[in-house]
């Protein structure tokens, strides 16, 4: 009975259950409180809860439908959603001086991808509140620029709703008509990216980087360089990538050249984690849903708010074939050789992501028989949490769809947001290394 018990809360299975969790009550709470102006159904309360934890931002229901006192619980999911219950459980027992078992650090370094468990506490105490504080300094720049420039009404939750959603990179939107009336705004998009960024590097980045400030490393690791160049790279790409593939596209073009290149850097910056839009996706060309699609897919950072494969998974297993094909043993970055385990890691990601978005996506394509781009690129969105869609009236294009449809982008949501691997780990389980070494078979590949 001990051996079942220890493998039923392993890290993997116990950070699943705990969003599961979190789900349910987000689910009863929107069901059954006074927190909408109408009631809504089980599917769409789930629907609703499923994408504020898992920081989405898909939404199947009018957000304005929500009661002050549903805004506020909304934010909060995003909140406890973003940053995890295990981190937040964990910093205020470590805040009044409780001890922290090992079980509990195997579960918090499982949900905030840290390598290993040394140092895992200074890193919580650390972390946590460079989260408030960056939501904190967000919320007082964007309420006072909204309260001088915009007199926007009830511009202090607004600000503070918007800071949260950004950091957490959720996507969610209090406005009737979002952040589009921003779109030529300078000031409103790079305090939005500012914090889309920040949300998206990943908790080891900004502690490494905190780190190496303070004087207390030489240089920043190899993985937080990776992350840096990556992440400047897929956002320079994305921006140069919509322009050249809404060129001459009416009725994107007929923005004056500030919109342009300030809607597309915002785009570029959002779609990859965020969700938030400065324009109707709905009319940009095929091409640059197809390229939304695809930035979406490689996602965030590991450790970080945001889904996706990552970006290190991209770029390891670019690099591995650049190096493959020139014929070398090793893969190199920054003068570091990446293990093999790590690559084979990075493939085994790759394969099962492709694989379940190909399977939902055939699912729900038979069961809506909808447009394939629209519904590939709902799908990934939810899988990437990142949130983008085609959708109409400010609801997500996954509003129309039947109640097993919605399931199916509230199970893909989940997935993404545990991760593939740990999901896959979870269900499956982690057998225990074995001695025995199989002759090495000779394959035609």
């Amino acid at each position: 009975m001990r051996r079942v018990r220890l493998k039923v809360l392993s890290p993997p299975r116990a950070v699943l259950l705990s969003y599961l969790a979190l789900i349910v009550f987000g689910t009863l709470s929107f069901r059954f409180l006074p927190l909408t102006r109408s009631e809504l159904s089980l599917v769409d309360a789930l629907f609703t809860a499923t994408s504020a934890i898992t920081v989405t931002g898909l939404s199947v229901i009018e957000i304005q439908e929500l009661t002050p006192a549903g805004q506020v619980f909304l934010m909060a999911l995003i909140q406890i959603g973003g940053l995890g219950y295990m981190t937040l459980a964990t910093f205020f027992l470590i805040t009044l001086r409780r001890r922290i078992g090992l079980k509990e650090r195997l579960i918090l370094s499982e949900a905030l991808d840290y390598p290993g468990l040394y140092g895992l506490v200074r890193f919580l105490r650390r972390v946590v509140p460079f989260v408030f504080i960056a939501e904190g300094v967000g919320f007082l720049l964007l309420w006072l620029y909204w309260e001088v420039a915009y007199s926007l009404e009830n511009a202090p939750f607004q600000a503070l709703f918007h800071s949260i959603s950004a950091f957490n990179n959720a996507g969610f939107t209090l406005l009737p008509e979002g952040v589009e009336p921003f779109r030529s705004d300078p000031v409103v998009n790079l305090i939005f990216a500012t914090l889309i960024i920040l949300g998206g590097l990943g908790f080891f980045v900004i502690n490494d980087l905190y780190l190496f400030f303070r004087g207390r490393v030489k240089r920043v690791s190899t993985h937080t360089k990776l992350v840096l160049y990556s992440t400047v790279i897929l956002i320079l790409t994305g921006w140069v990538g919509l322009l050249l593939t809404e060129f001459f596209h009416y009725p994107f073009w007929s923005l004056d050249w500030k919109e342009k290149l300030l809607t597309t850097f915002f785009l570029s910056v959002s779609s990859r984690t965020a969700g938030f839009s400065t324009v109707d996706l709905s009319y940009l060309s095929e091409s640059s849903l197809f390229l939304l699609t695809l930035l979406m897919f490689v996602g965030a950072s590991p450790g970080s708010t945001g889904g996706g494969i990552k970006t290190t998974t991209f770029v390891v297993l670019l690099l591995a074939v650049v190096s493959y094909i020139k014929g070398r043993e090793e893969v190199v970055v920054f003068n570091r050789s990446i293990g093999q385990r790590q690559i084979y890691r990075a493939m085994v990601v790759m394969v099962l992501s492709v694989a379940y978005i190909s399977t939902v996506n055939l699912l729900i394509d038979r069961f809506e028989e909808k447009d394939f781009l629209s519904t590939i690129f709902e799908v990934v969105s939810a899988f990437s949490t990142v949130g983008l869609s085609v959708g109409e009236n400010r609801l997500s294009f996954c509003a129309n769809f039947s109640d097993a449809g919605k399931l199916l982008i509230i199970l893909t949501m989940i997935v993404g947001r545990v991760g593939i691997l740990s999901f896959a780990m979870a269900l499956i389980g982690k057998e225990s290394e074995t001695p025995i070494r199989h002759p090495e078979a000779r394959l035609l590949l």
